[in-house]
């Protein structure tokens, strides 16, 4: 279990190959590749996301259940800053129904591959939605910078934003009603867990 301010920030990225050569060259060690299930709970008058808070249960080879809240932590240009609470689960399934049981539904569902790197004091994903590739750094703020600088991204490009919010952008600018859930097409998701480019 864990309970810590989580320090991130994330850029957009057009490939990961480029990043991962700079990574390798950085020292930087892989540690997994994962798909990720993920399901936001709220109540029905969506109470959680007007106080700022999120609840989530994430499946990825595992079950974790994921409580974020704002951080009394001021944050730097660029860097986003959540205290967040995450314990493993043994079973999902029961998981949601405990949440459903206490008046939670799901509220949103999003999918993305995963691929993790050790970089320092920091983690490095590498993101893959259904709407776009993206660079997600997390560590001590001040390390953040380091490693974007060693993987050529200046922090005046960083965005201090969830994926939920991302997506509604790239609705936005693509002249798309708004929509809360991004999951890959079926025949999308049997490849791209493979096909990580």
């Amino acid at each position: 279990m864990s309970d810590a301010d989580e320090i991130e920030t994330k850029f957009a990225v057009t490939a990961f190959a480029p990043v991962r050569e700079a990574l390798e060259k950085a020292g930087g060690v892989r540690l997994s590749r994962v798909f990720e299930e993920n399901i936001v709970f709220d109540t029905p008058g969506r109470e959680l996301r007007r106080r700022d808070v999120l609840l989530r249960l994430r499946r990825d080879g595992e079950g974790r259940v994921t409580l974020k809240l704002p951080s009394e932590t001021a944050a730097a240009a660029g860097i986003k800053i959540r205290r967040e609470l995450e314990t493993r689960v043994a079973d999902p399934a029961v998981m949601e129904s405990i949440f459903c049981a206490l008046g939670y539904a799901p509220a949103l569902r999003y999918e993305k591959v995963r691929e993790t790197w050790q970089a320092g004091e920091t983690h490095v994903c590498l993101d893959r939605l259904p709407f776009g590739r993206y660079l997600e750094i997390e560590g001590p703020a001040a390390a953040i910078a380091a490693v974007a600088a060693t993987l050529g991204l200046a922090m005046a490009e960083a965005i201090p934003l969830t994926y939920h919010a991302l997506y509604q952008a790239h609705l936005a600018a693509c002249g798309l009603p708004a929509c809360d859930s991004f999951v890959f097409g079926p025949d999308e998701r049997g490849n791209v867990l493979s096909d990580f480019s």
